[in-house]
């Protein structure tokens, strides 16, 4: 992938790709990927290879993969004579946990795609957008300190964002972390702004936080690869929705038999997450193949309550192997054309057809 693709890249294309440290310097290629570890090996004579627990990883970007820390400590604390695989226990620390649950809150595919961030001057020529989705402008340069935004073309605007407060990239659009109303108070200006701007203690606190989470940023600014639309029925009348997946969070969801089971809390690669109650909690995750229905505000899955307890209640993630299992069982549904042209109710669809069990294999294989 060139530095120009902003597409994620999954841990399985990882193999043979290179990895540097934090400080830039060259650790060698990717051997080989554990579920814990990555493997690398440096040199191709007098070999050094690295088992690099997988959540130091701090994303992908210029056709490297980097880790979030510097060369001196990952031969201190990773390197080994062969490619021998060590126990994960050596490392669960709780700065460890602590980073793993930073990454999995921050990106939910951290287990098979690898966070992505896009170079700094790759984003010049893009748009820049505000927190609450308003356009800016155009980014006209970077550098170190911030980010010079253009708006007009005859009575033009300048905004001179500092670059801690740019925290995304889509893939078109830049997103900073202000407000329209707070930029246009505080960084809208004919001039840069002077040094002394950025080192107030907000802004150097904010600083340090980016730095801890994102130790790449240096270098880019993440990559936050959006989930392709999803058509999903609003009923069994055949008529679909078109739209993002994180426009169901915090949905109602329904079952088959019509109870409620919470609301959609998070959205994964192949599971959405349901939350029921607020003081006694509990937590489904079901394959996204039990989504039978959609109604403009609730979201309909096709299984009675009572399975959705017994099946898919629990108090972490399941493994992805798993989740594909439980997908596999999923009914397999096509409406038949009701007689009378009267839409039914939500939860009351006209004759429903059991096709067959769903084989993921073969879902993959279909022409999109």
């Amino acid at each position: 992938m060139s530095s120009d693709d902003y597409s994620t890249l999954s841990w399985n294309d990882a193999l043979d790709t290179e990895v540097r440290s934090i400080d830039d310097k060259d650790l060698g290629k990717v051997k080989s990927i554990t579920n814990d570890y990555l493997i690398v090996r440096e040199g191709t004579v007098s070999k050094n290879y690295y088992a690099i627990p997988k959540y130091f990883v701090a994303g992908y970007g210029a056709d490297k993969i980097w880790i979030s820390l510097k060369k001196d400590t990952i031969k201190s604390r990773f390197e080994r004579d062969k490619d021998e695989i060590p126990p994960i226990s050596e490392f669960e620390t709780p700065d460890y946990v602590e980073r793993r649950n930073t990454l999995l809150a921050r990106y939910p595919n951290f287990d098979s795609t690898i966070p992505s961030f896009i170079l700094w001057d790759k984003i010049i020529g893009k748009d820049m957008k505000t927190s609450d989705d308003k356009k800016l402008g155009e980014i006209k340069s970077v550098s170190p300190d911030y980010i010079e935004v253009e708006k007009g073309k005859v009575d033009k605007k300048r905004y001179y964002i500092p670059k801690y407060y740019v925290d995304s990239f889509d893939g078109k659009n830049a997103y900073t972390s202000l407000t329209k109303d707070k930029a246009e108070a505080k960084y809208y200006r004919d001039a840069p702004p002077a040094a002394s701007e950025f080192q107030t203690r907000e802004y150097l606190e904010h600083r340090r936080s980016i730095d801890t989470t994102y130790p790449q940023y240096v270098y880019g600014v993440p990559f936050m690869a959006k989930e392709p639309p999803t058509e999903i029925p609003v009923d069994y009348s055949g008529t679909t929705y078109n739209l993002p997946w994180d426009k169901l969070i915090n949905k109602r969801i329904r079952t088959a038999d019509n109870n409620d089971i919470g609301y959609v809390a998070r959205v994964g690669h192949e599971f959405i997450v349901a939350r029921e109650g607020v003081t006694d909690t509990h937590t489904y995750y079901i394959p996204k193949t039990y989504i039978r229905g959609f109604t403009g505000g609730e979201l309909w899955v096709d299984l009675p309550v009572g399975l959705a307890r017994a099946k898919f209640e629990r108090d972490t993630e399941p493994s992805q192997e798993e989740l594909r299992s439980l997908a596999r069982e999923a009914p397999r549904v096509r409406q038949v054309a009701p007689e009378s042209t009267v839409r039914q109710a939500p939860g009351e669809p006209s004759k429903v057809v059991i096709e067959h069990e769903v084989d993921l294999d073969e879902i993959d294989a279909e022409p999109e």
